[in-house]
C-alpha cells in the first residue's frame, strides 16, 4: 500500500517493478489504491495520519478476495466472469504478507494489531443503522449517503422505518460495498484471522509509536537520506516490537540503507524528498557540506534506479524467504550473506555496505546478555552478573530507557550524554534509535592507558543451541569506530575485529581498503578524510554487529566466563544495546526461522 499525497498520483502503479517480479515467481500480488483516503477532507482531514483507514482497506481488500477464492467472481449482470475470476480456487490464505510505504507503512502495522481485534459487518447491522439514523451517514459517508439514504423508506406514524431492496441493492453495487469478516477473537464465531507470513514496512510513519506486533516476522527499512519521515519513525517501530512475548517465534529486521530518500521505490512518486539545509543568505542555495546533498561531487545519494534495484532485491527476497518459504534467500536475512550484484548500484559487484542489516530472534532463539532496561544496568547484566565499565570519561557513561507510545525522549541516568539527544530528523544529523541503550564517551589522554572497554561476566552462560554473538552499536563521533571482542573460558581467550564481521561500525557508506592496507590504516578505525566535512551530519542509528561464534577458536562455548567489549579509537561516543547470544540460522535458516511461522 502507498502513503499519502495528492489524490490525483497513481501511486499504487509505483511498486508493479516489484509485483511483476513475485509474479514471474508464482506469487499473486495486488497493489492497493488508497487515493479515496488521500483525498477525504471531511472524516480523515490530512489524509488520515492514523492509517486505521487503509488498515481496514487493506484486510477489506484480504475478505473480497477471499469471497473471490470460494466463490468466483461475477460483473453486475450476474453472468460475465470477472477479471479476477480465473484466480478462485487458487489462492493460499494460509501464506500472505504485506507491504506498506510511509503511511502504507503504518497502515501495515495497524493491520497486524487490527487483525486480531477488529469487529466484523452484516449486512443486516448497515440496514439497521442506515433505519436508525439516516442523516448520521450524512457526515460519516457522504460518497455513499444518497443512494443508501434513498433505500430507506422513513417512518410513519406507528409504522416503522424499512428498508426499499430494490434501491439498497442499486446503492451496494454502485458503491462496491460488501461486509468485513472481522477476527475470532472480536466476534467469537466470525473468520479466522488472517496468517500473515511476513510484513514489511517500507520508510513507514509511527505517529502512534505502536507496539504489540508480534506472531509475524516483521521489517522496517529506513531511508538514510529520507526527507518526509525524516525522523525515521521505522526505527522507533522497530525498537518497540523486537522482542515479542512467550510463544512468539517471529523475527524482527531494521534495515538501514545508506544513501536512500523516501520516494524512489515507488517509480511514480519520482520526486527527490531530500531538502536537507539551505545557506541562509541564498535560501535556495543547498549547503555544501549537507550529508545527503545529491549535487555533491562525493555524493552518498542512490540515484532512482540503484535505490530500486537495492529495494527489489530487499523487499522481494523478504516475501520469498517468508512467505514463500524460498530457503535460498535466508542466507540474507540470517545475516551469512551479501547483497548480490543485481541489488547493487550498476557497476558495483560489491556493495553490503550499503545496506546494515539489524535481527531479533525470538522463541527461544535469543539469550540476552545486557539489555540496559534494568535500573541497575551499569553495574549488572541481564544475567544477573557484574558489568563493569573502564575508560571512559568522568561523567561519560549513562543509561537510557526506551520510551512508549509516540513519546521519543525516554530516560537518562544519571543524565543524558552530549551528542546523543534525539535528532526528530535525518538531515540535521543526531541519534534516532530509542531502545534501550548505554551511551559511552571516552577521550584517550595518556597513551599508556588502555583503551575503554566493557567487561561482561558471563559465568555459567552455556552458547550451545546459538550460532552468533550480536550486540547493536550507533556510532555517534566521530564516523566509525572498531570493536575489538573478546570471549573468555576460563582457560582459552579468543579476540576478533568486529568490522571483520559488518558494516555498522562506519557512518558512510564506504568500503575498506583492505589489500596490503593494515587494520589501524583503514576504516573504520581511520576515518576516510573524504568524509570529516560531515560527520556532524550522518544519521546515527543503532545496527547490528553479529560475529558467528566459530570466529572465537577454541573456546569452549559451553562454559563461558568473560566477554569484553574494547574500543581502540583514541576517542569515542557510541551507544550499545542488546548484547546477546542468537541462533540466526546459519546452519539452517529456513527451518531455524521461515518455517515456523
Amino acid at each position: 500500500m502507498h502513503g499519502h499525497h495528492g489524490p490525483q498520483f497513481d501511486n499504487y502503479q509505483g511498486y508493479n517493478y516489484l509485483a511483476e517480479e513475485l509474479a514471474d515467481h508464482g506469487y499473486i500480488v495486488l497493489s492497493i489504491d488508497a487515493n479515496a483516503i488521500n483525498g477525504e477532507t471531511l472524516t480523515a482531514s490530512g489524509g488520515d495520519a492514523s492509517s486505521h483507514s487503509r488498515a481496514q482497506l487493506v484486510l477489506g481488500t484480504l475478505d473480497r478476495l477471499r469471497q473471490i477464492n470460494e466463490n468466483g467472481q461475477l460483473e453486475k449482470d450476474g453472468k460475465t466472469p470477472g477479471l479476477l475470476n480465473p484466480l478462485k480456487g487458487k489462492m493460499d490464505f494460509s501464506r500472505i504478507g504485506i507491504m506498506g510505504h510511509s503511511r502504507g507503512g503504518q497502515a501495515v502495522s495497524n493491520t497486524i494489531l487490527f487483525n486480531k481485534t477488529r469487529r466484523g459487518v452484516t449486512k443486516k447491522q448497515l440496514k439497521d443503522a442506515l433505519k436508525a439514523n439516516p442523516d448520521a451517514f450524512r457526515f460519516a459517508y457522504p460518497f455513499a449517503y444518497t443512494l443508501l439514504a434513498d433505500a430507506v423508506i422513513p417512518r410513519a406514524g406507528t409504522r416503522p422505518a424499512s428498508i426499499d431492496e430494490a434501491k439498497f441493492k442499486i446503492a451496494a453495487e454502485t458503491y462496491n460495498l460488501f461486509y468485513a469478516a472481522g477476527s475470532k477473537y472480536a466476534n467469537g464465531k466470525d473468520a479466522e484471522t488472517y496468517a500473515f507470513k511476513g510484513a514489511f514496512m517500507l520508510a513507514p510513519t509511527d505517529f502512534a509509536g505502536n507496539s504489540g506486533l508480534d506472531q509475524v516476522p516483521l521489517a522496517n527499512l529506513l531511508p538514510s537520506c529520507d526527507g518526509d519521515v525524516d525522523n525515521l519513525q521505522g526505527a522507533r517501530a522497530y525498537d518497540h516490537n523486537r522482542f515479542g512475548p512467550a510463544g512468539d517465534t517471529a523475527p524482527r529486521y531494521q534495515i538501514l540503507v545508506r544513501g536512500a530518500n523516501h520516494n524512489y521505490y515507488n517509480t511514480i512518486w519520482t520526486n527527490d524528498d531530500y531538502f536537507g539545509k539551505f545557506d541562509v543568505a541564498e535560501y535556495f542555495v543547498p549547503v555544501s557540506n549537507e550529508y545527503c546533498e545529491p549535487r555533491r561531487k562525493d555524493t552518498v545519494r542512490l540515484n532512482e534506479e540503484d535505490q530500486r534495484r537495492g529495494g527489489k532485491f530487499i523487499i522481494n527476497s523478504f516475501m520469498r524467504y517468508h512467505v514463500g518459504g524460498e530457503q535460498n534467500f535466508g542466507y540474507y536475512w540470517n545475516g551469512t550473506e551479501q547483497l548480490p550484484p543485481e541489488a547493487c548500484p550498476v557497476g558495483d559487484e560489491v556493495c553490503d555496505e550499503r545496506a546494515v542489516l539489524t535481527v531479533q530472534t525470538n522463541g527461544g532463539n535469543a539469550k540476552l546478555i545486557h539489555r540496559f532496561n534494568q535500573t541497575d544496568s551499569l553495574t549488572r547484566n541481564a544475567l544477573g552478573n557484574a558489568a563493569t565499565f573502564s575508560g571512559f570519561d568522568k561523567n561519560g557513561i549513562a543509561s537510557c530507557t526506551m520510551p512508549l507510545g509516540e513519546t521519543t525522549i525516554g530516560t537518562c541516568s544519571p543524565q543524558l550524554l552530549a551528542g546523543f539527544a534525539y535528532a526528530g530528523s535525518s538531515n540535521s544529523g543526531g541519534f534516532l534509535s530509542i531502545a534501550d541503550h548505554a551511551e559511552l564517551s571516552w577521550s584517550k589522554t595518556d597513551p599508556s592507558k588502555q583503551g575503554a572497554s566493557i567487561v561482561e561476566d558471563i559465568t555459567g552462560l552455556s552458547a550451545a543451541g546459538y550460532d552468533s554473538l550480536t550486540f547493536r552499536i550507533a556510532v555517534v563521533r566521530p564516523m566509525g569506530q572498531e570493536v575489538e571482542v573478546t570471549l573468555s573460558d576460563g582457560k582459552e581467550t579468543a579476540t576478533v575485529k568486529a568490522s571483520d564481521f559488518s558494516d555498522a561500525l562506519y557512518n558512510a557508506p564506504r568500503k575498506k581498503k583492505g589489500g596490503d592496507v593494515p587494520k589501524d590504516k583503514d576504516l573504520p578505525l581511520i576515518d576516510d578524510t573524504a568524509d570529516k566535512p560531515y560527520a556532524d551530519g550522518q544519521v546515527r542509528m543503532l545496527n547490528m554487529v553479529a560475529i558467528p561464534l566459530q570466529a572465537f577458536v577454541k573456546v569452549d562455548m559451553t562454559n563461558l566466563k568473560k566477554l569484553e567489549l574494547t574500543f581502540p579509537k583514541e576517542s569515542g561516543k557510541v551507544a550499545i544495546a542488546d548484547i546477546e547470544l542468537q541462533n540466526l540460522g546459519r546452519d539452517n535458516p529456513t527451518v531455524t526461522v521461515a518455517s515456523k511461522q
